[in-house]
């Protein structure tokens, strides 16, 4: 449940875990049918389960599990095929709150309450604490905005649909959560023991040469000479890194790139470029599309972060070595601090 170096989001790695017979078996159920088995796993598992009805929005209920730790899951949507399991568009998932392995949670931030209960943003999910439970809402690309949604649209299973508040938190667990992510919305746990660290050894980043969004090519080479900072992971991570930096006020401003990679596309057969810039849309610096995984994958190693879990910010100077590196969800001051020792 700890997302640590390496280690999958909260809601994948429950996905990879419900999911796996549903996915490409060629067979689906009518969520009428899903809705009766979810009813039978709620039924025996001697807490609330939550759930969003046959559908949300024009995803149906495709596939419901539970395994024996009491983590109850129900997934909407097709299940798109990824590294060793599934990645449906959306799954909700229920779990007893464990106060072991939460003492040790890295990345959780708070967020204001949603229906009524604590928030938090953690994993790539929005997690919500309700009695002594946790109910994590996973969609897609990060999409916190659609995930709020999703809980409007929460309720027990057995019971009509209602957007009143959730039943409160236990103390004893919210103050694990406290504890582990901080009391007031905006306040973050603790990170990454690698957050805004300074590589070790011989970092010079390699030259490359991908294709652009947009047209054209995009060339390290073209970037030496002066200080740049580089973005680098799936689309969603790449235009959050990239946001955040132009955000934050430096002077002199480095440039800044971005570097596309499908962490779970084909090796054989990677998505078109078109298809890329279709997914990323309008991009205010050049960022470039590594379908030849190679020079992504040499910035995530360096950094040693998971490219499921989050991009990556790389500083590099003007003889193309790298100061610093941060994730894509590190703090605003993080990353502050790592441009201003990139402008010394």
């Amino acid at each position: 449940m700890t997302v640590r170096r390496r280690a999958l989001p909260i809601w994948l790695i429950a996905v990879l875990m419900f999911a796996g017979a549903g996915c490409g078996t060629g067979t689906s159920r009518e969520p009428e049918q899903v809705e009766e088995r979810l009813s039978q796993i709620a039924a025996e598992a001697g807490r609330p389960v939550y759930y969003l009805g046959p559908r949300f929005r024009d995803w149906p209920l495709t596939e419901v599990g539970a395994d024996e730790t009491g983590r109850v899951g129900a997934i909407y949507g097709t299940c798109l095929a990824v590294v060793d399991g599934c990645s449906p568009p959306l799954e909700v998932i229920n779990q007893p709150l464990d106060p072991a392995a939460w003492s040790m949670a890295v990345g959780c931030s708070r967020l204001a309450p949603v229906r009524g209960v604590p928030a938090l943003h953690f994993g790539g999910a929005l997690v919500l604490l309700t009695g002594d439970s946790l109910v994590t809402v996973g969609v897609t690309g990060d999409d916190t905005a659609t995930a709020i949604a999703v809980a409007d649209q929460l309720r027990e299973v057995g019971a009509e649909l209602s957007r009143a508040a959730l039943p409160p938190p236990d103390t004893a667990a919210l103050q694990v959560v406290e504890a582990a992510c901080g009391k007031n919305p905006g306040d973050t746990g603790r990170m990454e023991p690698d957050e805004g660290s300074e590589p070790v050894g011989d970092m010079r980043v390699p030259d490359f040469t991908v294709g652009q969004l947009g047209g054209g090519e995009l060339r390290w080479a073209a970037h030496l000479g002066k200080p740049v900072v580089v973005v680098v992971g799936d689309v969603p991570y790449v235009l959050t890194g990239i946001e955040r930096v132009l955000a934050v006020s430096a002077s002199p401003r480095p440039a800044v790139i971005g570097l596309v990679w499908k962490p779970f596309g084909s090796k054989e057969a990677p998505a078109p470029i078109a298809e890329i810039e279709q997914e990323a849309g309008q991009v205010p610096v050049p960022v470039g599309y590594a379908a030849i995984p190679r020079p992504a994958v040499w910035f995530f190693d360096m950094a040693e972060v998971d490219a499921a879990q989050a991009g990556v910010i790389v500083f590099v100077n003007a003889d193309g070595v790298v100061t610093r590196h941060v994730r894509t969800d590190a703090t605003d001051d993080a990353i502050a601090a790592a441009l201003e020792r990139l402008a010394r």
